[in-house]
């Protein structure tokens, strides 16, 4: 029994020596501290890694933007060339774009040509009207004449089509000194013109082919919107 007293003894001893020696601090270790302002954040409010990240996807969805507003620039200059009433002359302009690498297509259309003006006698019942009345002109010096049959002027005696109106009146004019019934009107007749046309870009020379004859005959190049 002595024995175990003199243990418990020196146990004690030995225990108040270690708390007298050692901080309690060192002996217990404090719970660590969670920051105020984590404690504090909500549930929904984003991380700052997350704020970070989000501004970096933001950047580059710009960057995106912008490159695909560059590349829907259009830089095409697009032009037609024309009219032409020769197709062979029309391939042959064509043909000089082509050979400078520029892209051609040729296009075709049904217009009006404008002829002159017609000067004629109508009214006749037959044919043989019409042949008397030319008859009777020759005599007096208008040999030009023909007789044209159309839907709305049978029988009628065409004393020509002239291209300056001028011309027309003239004989107009001697016409109703004689007493005819002389009328006139314009004369037209649908043909087929023909275009070029051809895109080139305006990062390249621009190019303008044709020649002196071409402008004489009333060939121009002239811009349109590229479709």
């Amino acid at each position: 029994m002595k024995i175990f007293f003199s243990l418990l003894l020196i146990a004690n001893i030995a225990f108040a020596l270690v708390q007298w020696l050692l901080p309690y601090e060192q002996l217990v270790p404090d719970n660590k501290k969670i920051p105020v302002a984590e404690e504090l954040r909500l549930l929904d409010e984003p991380l700052e890694s997350e704020m970070i990240a989000e501004a970096e996807v933001s950047e580059a969805v710009q960057e995106d933007e912008v490159m695909v507003a560059e590349e829907t620039i259009d830089n095409r200059l697009c032009y037609t060339i024309g009219p032409f009433k020769d197709k062979t002359r029309a391939l042959e302009v064509s043909a000089r774009y082509s050979n400078n690498d520029v892209k051609t297509e040729l296009k075709s259309s049904q217009e009006q040509e404008y002829l002159g003006i017609m000067v004629y006698i109508s009214d006749h019942k037959n044919r043989q009207a019409a042949v008397d009345t030319a008859t009777a002109l020759a005599k007096k010096g208008f040999r030009d004449s023909l007789i044209v049959n159309e839907p709305d002027k049978p029988n009628t005696l065409s004393l020509g089509v002239f291209g300056l109106k001028k011309n027309a009146d003239r004989l107009i004019a001697r016409l109703k000194k004689l007493k005819y019934p002389v009328k006139s009107e314009p004369r037209y007749r649908e043909r087929t013109i023909f275009w070029v046309y051809n895109e080139q870009s305006n990062e390249s020379e621009l190019y303008t082919l044709l020649d002196a004859e071409d402008e004489e005959k009333g060939i121009g190049q002239m811009p349109r919107q590229c479709s």
